[in-house]
């Protein structure tokens, strides 16, 4: 009979109420440098259960557990380095702990080949970026063409893959789940436990192309549509929220589909992206109400897969670690 591991052995604990004895165990084991140990211990300080949530502490069983050989805790110390996540945010350092774990990691060696080959400034803001052409200047619509390589594009596509869920919403009374009612798709989110260095440096990319800041944007949220999905007339804006979306920015990821265009009907206008391409508009007035005239729709796809990344941009910093699915 094979004995199941230190982490399974506390998911069992955590199963059968007993979370104190998984807490017990975890940490004997982290303490005594064991690398599964020390990652899932951290993970549980992000979500703040069955131990209180500590990203300063997530932060520190990260590089312990990159130091115990633990590739994913190495490359995800480093992302916590890059966005300031339980300390001072420190792109060279980032990206030092990067090269020390690509020794070691593919996954982390591939990640620093996309870095390498991005016109970064020192503290890792883009040194330039694509022109942006305007489509409306009422309501404000605008392109920003190749603002993705195909090979960032084929990235975020690959990351997402394995995470990909239906569309769904939750009955806020009952707690049911539901299709969503105007979303036919799979999707994720790229969070900050999900994301990778890559894809912090294309969010401030977006910032920067968006004339916003990075902490202003919500975690990138990737979709995909095959043949008869779609993405019905819709407003960004969210109903009552005080910090709201008054921007979308939206990558396509790639081609070889048919169908699948973003349409704004109120300026009778339809945007085909090629690889890498960016629609970006304002959602909202410049008295903070919503532009009904910014609502769009994702045209079914009638042959192939459609990709697209978007990042909703908020008036002010969001809070990628307390977000819920919209």
């Amino acid at each position: 009979m094979i004995r199941p591991n230190i982490v399974e052995q506390g998911h069992a604990l955590l199963a059968a109420g007993r979370a104190q004895a998984a807490v017990d165990l975890i940490v004997d084991a982290a303490k005594r440098g064991h690398g599964e140990a020390l990652h899932e211990l951290a993970l549980w300080h992000v979500f703040g259960d069955p131990v209180p949530r500590s990203f300063a502490a997530a932060r520190a069983l990260f590089e312990k557990a990159g130091a115990a050989g633990h590739k994913a805790g190495a490359r995800t110390h480093a992302v916590f380095v890059a966005i300031g996540a339980g300390g001072r945010a420190d792109w060279p350092a980032a990206l030092a702990l990067l090269d020390q774990a690509a020794r070691h990691d593919p996954v982390a060696a591939r990640q620093r080949e996309l870095i390498a080959a991005m016109k970064l400034k020192p503290d890792g803001t883009p040194a330039a970026g694509p022109p942006v052409e305007p489509l409306s200047t009422s309501p404000k619509v605008a392109v920003a063409r190749a603002l993705f390589t195909p090979d960032e594009c084929a990235h975020v596509a690959a990351l997402s893959a394995p995470r990909m869920t239906p569309s769904i919403v939750v009955d806020s009374v009952t707690g049911r789940e539901a299709p969503h009612p105007i979303r036919t798709s799979d999707g994720t989110v790229l969070g900050p436990i999900q994301q990778d260095i890559v894809i912090h440096a294309l969010d401030r990319r977006i910032a920067a192309v968006s004339g916003t800041r990075v902490e202003q944007g919500e975690p990138l949220s990737v979709l995909r549509y095959t043949p008869g999905q779609q993405y019905r007339l819709h407003h960004d804006c969210l109903p009552g929220e005080v910090n709201q979306r008054v921007m979308t920015a939206i990558v396509y990821l790639n081609d070889g589909y048919e169908g699948g265009a973003t349409q704004f009907p109120a300026i009778d206008a339809e945007f085909r992206g090629e690889v890498g391409d960016a629609i970006l508009f304002v959602n909202t007035l410049p008295d903070g109400g919503v532009d009904e005239r910014s609502r769009h729709a994702g045209l079914p796809v009638t042959r192939g897969e459609k990709w697209i990344c978007t990042r909703w941009i908020r008036t002010r910093d969001f809070d990628p670690w307390g977000m819920r699915p919209a």
